[in-house]
């Protein structure tokens, strides 16, 4: 048999073949645009500051956190959380997790709080400040879950050997010290701005946040919505009290100064709702 009949009968046939497979292989790798994610996938009802987005077509999300941070003005951060091998979308900049958080490091003890109300306490592995994390898990299990420090203390070696999926930020001023550190590390971070919100139940609505980055979101939207019923009825019987109204301040000096929250926060809303009358009403801003 001829070189060439030898090549049109075998090799070309390989050849068409090998390009059909890189063909189908490149088409299942095409990436969406960022711009295709604008489906909603959580609308909060009480919170400002996230939203879950989607694509048509696809399991994975994003969260967004919008001002999570005091004094925050057109401040946005995103949550690519990857479902079923799907890639980022063109474009997206943000951070990248894969399909949900087992082991999370929290730097705020309302994260480890709003992971408890989920049903995913469990996943904690690192926190901020153990001594003042008042969580029945975390104080069982103190040799599981280790303190990686805070602000410039953060033990960053710990927080590696810790090997988490996500750690959980908040900023106060601006955003988190740790935040370029963990882009150096290649570990991936969300904030959570729930202290931002400025009534309890958009506090507490951040708790579907939570449930999506431990892949519990159904169950999450699920304990959520028992809730503000509950909280209306108390609201209401707190109203129809006896007057006047009992006078509230709270925290106590630190470092010579004495950190008031604003009258437009969560906590002096939670005071008047339950028949409080807040002392400090001067501060209208987002910010103490």
């Amino acid at each position: 048999m001829r070189l060439y009949d030898v090549i049109r009968k075998y090799l070309l046939p390989i050849v068409a073949l090998v390009g059909a497979v890189l063909f189908v292989a490149a088409c299942g790798e095409q990436r969406v645009g960022l711009g295709e994610f604008s489906q909603k996938v959580y609308a909060p009802r009480y919170a400002v500051g996230f939203e879950i987005v989607g694509a048509e077509g696809h399991a994975s999300t994003i969260l967004l956190s919008h001002n999570p941070w005091q004094g925050a003005e057109d401040v946005q951060t995103a949550l690519f959380i990857a479902r079923e091998g799907e890639q980022p979308p063109a474009g997206f900049t943000g951070q990248v997790l894969r399909e949900r958080a087992e082991r999370i490091v929290c730097m705020s003890s309302t994260h480890v709080a709003l992971l408890d109300a989920v049903g995913a306490v469990q996943s904690v592995v690192g926190v901020s400040g153990i001594d003042f994390v008042t969580n029945e898990y975390v104080a069982a299990n103190r040799d599981k879950v280790r303190d990686v420090g805070y602000d410039n203390s953060v033990d960053y070696e710990m927080v590696v050997a810790l090997d988490p999926d996500v750690v959980l930020l908040y900023g106060v001023t601006g955003a988190s010290v740790m935040e370029s550190k963990l882009r150096e590390l290649g570990i991936p971070f969300a904030y959570i701005g729930e202290y931002v919100e400025e009534v309890p139940l958009g506090k507490t609505e951040w708790m579907v946040a939570i449930g999506e980055i431990v892949g519990r979101r159904a169950e999450a939207e699920q304990l959520f919505n028992q809730i503000p019923e509950r909280y209306d009825a108390l609201r209401e019987m707190a109203a129809a009290a006896a007057t006047p109204k009992p006078k509230v301040m709270i925290n106590t000096p630190y470092a010579d100064s004495w950190f008031m929250a604003s009258a437009t926060s969560y906590v002096a809303r939670l005071i008047a709702d339950a028949g409080g009358d807040y002392i400090y009403k001067k501060n209208t801003l987002n910010s103490s």
